[in-house]
Formats: C-alpha cells, sequence, structure tokens
C-alpha cells in the first residue's frame, strides 16, 4: 500500500496541484474501493480520470510483480485449508492486472477482481459468484485491510475480520477467521 500510495501522490498531485503527502494520504483513505472512483472521490477532473488510472496500473504491476507474499503469509493460507477452508481474495484491482500475477491464484482457491463491465466488485457481485462456485454466504468470514472493506460486506451478514495484513506476526487474523469458522458450522 506504500508504494501504491507513492504512485497515486506522484502522479495525482500535480493534477491536483497538491503536496504528495496530501494526496497519499487522500489515497489511502479511500483504500479498497475501485482506482477511478476514487480518482473521482479525491477530485480528480473526469477528463483526466482514464489517463491517470492507466498510468497507475501500469506503476502497479511493476509494484506487485515487485513483491512474492511473505513466508508467514503463505503459512497462515495453508493452515486455513488445512482445516478445511477454501479461501478467496476479493479485490478491486482489475482483472487484466490481478490476471497477471500468478502467485495470487497459487496462493488462494479463488480469484476475485474488479471488472465493471463484467459486473464484478466488492460486495454482493462477489458473493454471489462465490455462491456459483459453491460457496455457502452464511459460512464465509470476510477479512479485510480498510475500513471500507468491512462497511461493503456488512449489508449482506458476512461475518467480517479487520486485519493490518496477514505478515504481521502479531496479528492474530488466522485464530480468529477460525473460530468465527467453527461458528458458521454450528
Amino acid at each position: 500500500m506504500d508504494e501504491y500510495a507513492e504512485a497515486v501522490a506522484d502522479i495525482v498531485s500535480p493534477v491536483l496541484g497538491l503536496d504528495k503527502e496530501t494526496v497519499r494520504q487522500k489515497y489511502l483513505s479511500l483504500s479498497g474501493r475501485p482506482f477511478r472512483e476514487q480518482l473521482r472521490l479525491m477530485g480528480v477532473p473526469p477528463d483526466k480520470i482514464e489517463e491517470l488510472a492507466v498510468e497507475f496500473e501500469r506503476r502497479k504491476i511493476e509494484i506487485l510483480n515487485k513483491y512474492y507474499p511473505e513466508k508467514i503469509v503463505w503459512e497462515r493460507i495453508n493452515k486455513l485449508k488445512k482445516y478445511g477452508i477454501r479461501t478467496a481474495v476479493s479485490t478491486n484491482n482489475e482483472c487484466h492486472l490481478v490476471e497477471r500475477i500468478p502467485w495470487m491464484n497459487q496462493l488462494f482457491d479463488i480469484v476475485l477482481c474488479y471488472d465493471p463491465i463484467k459486473g464484478l466488485s466488492k460486495g454482493e457481485p462477489h458473493l454471489s459468484r462465490l455462491e456459483e462456485l459453491g460457496y455457502i454466504r452464511e459460512k464465509t468470514v470476510f477479512v479485510g485491510d480498510s475500513k471500507y472493506d468491512l462497511e461493503v460486506y456488512a449489508p449482506y451478514g458476512v461475518k467480517s475480520v479487520k486485519t493490518v495484513g496477514l505478515w504481521r506476526q502479531d496479528d492474530n487474523v488466522i485464530d480468529t477467521i477460525l473460530r468465527l469458522a467453527s461458528e458458521c458450522n454450528k
């Protein structure tokens, strides 16, 4: 997220005439939303949104390809799978970007991405897709790293957990997921 925020600050601050730190903070406060929506909410003129989004997507691919999830992330996801929990990622990263990140499909059972043309996005569209794939809504636990993530799933009765990321040793998110999954099966 820090690298995304830096890229957005570089790209957007000249257009808005704001310092990079202000743009960075605006971007972080809007995390979880589709990027074009973030740009609109930041006040980017409509005629500049597509140009900035294309540049950000270019930089995002560079950033995503630079990183591979840390060992602890693989261990934690595999622990969930050992307990019979199927994993999915619900992201508002665009599908054409996510499809170019091989580790995502290796790490998670299902990768749900953002495609406004196909009607794919976080919330009801992703939940419906999961149900089509055999997941049960009432047995779904959503883990999000932004306030928006949790807000978008709240209306659908999905149990949610806020985390700062699966890589932190001091984050007990896996135990919380296992507890909530156990409650779902009662």
